[in-house]
């Protein structure tokens, strides 16, 4: 059962998690119209896309699905980005995550198109997201200095950035250093690797579903406010 289960989780868990993620800013824009919400729709459904193919493409081991999540992170820097110029407030944090994503957007560009990296780049997925927590923490520190009268959970780009922010933190700690442990390890330590890639996938999971939830509560408090 658990020789089933863990392909699972670790394969298939992320599009899946993509497809809820796009439900939920499906639901956002239908409320809102916001493009910087339309993007991140048609962005997590490429995801579905990108990722469920690379996942099938995993279930062989002489296949090569790198290019693919190459690709994806590639939309990340400049989807995710666009969204927090959008959400923030300050000029100067504006220019810095355009500064931090462009410089992961192009990273990814010399990768996908100069280096044809064949192994997974995990110091340059650990910089993107190390710029996505960065994001994060300039969106909660403008929150908290420039407090607003409404009720902050009523906010849905708040429930995106707290899940962003508990995705992105604990991946980039297990990202940064999934090379150097995939190059060292034993093969039943490789297993083990193989574990926290699950784990990060149910993280995954987790966050998307918080994120359709507050989306869900956000448009039943506005159809039943109290």
């Amino acid at each position: 059962m658990n020789d089933l289960f863990s392909p699972i989780i670790k394969d298939f868990l992320e599009p899946f998690s993509y497809l809820i993620y796009s439900v939920a800013f499906l639901l956002a824009q239908r409320n809102h119209r916001s493009v910087h919400q339309r993007l991140l729709c048609a962005y997590y459904f490429a995801g579905v896309l990108l990722i469920g193919y690379a996942s099938i493409l995993s279930q062989d081991l002489a296949n090569n699905n790198n290019w693919l999540y190459n690709i994806f992170y590639f939309l990340s820097a400049i989807f995710i980005g666009y969204y927090f110029r959008s959400v923030l407030y300050k000029k100067s944090n504006k220019n810095a995550v355009v500064v931090l994503f462009s410089a992961a957007g192009l990273l990814y560009l010399y990768v996908i198109f100069v280096d044809r990296y064949r192994y997974f780049n995990s110091y340059t997925a650990a910089f993107l997201f190390l710029c996505i927590v960065i994001g994060c923490l300039l969106f909660f520190h403008e929150m908290l200095t420039t407090p607003k009268e409404d009720n902050i959970l009523m906010n849905f780009d708040l429930w995106v950035v707290c899940g962003y922010f508990m995705y992105f933190l604990g991946g980039f700690f297990i990202i940064l250093t999934y090379k150097y442990f995939t190059d060292t390890f034993t093969y039943d330590h490789r297993a083990f690797l193989g574990q926290l890639w699950s784990l990060l996938n149910a993280l995954l999971l987790f966050t998307s579903i918080l994120t359709l939830s507050g989306q869900l509560w956000i448009a039943h408090r506005k159809k039943f406010p109290s």
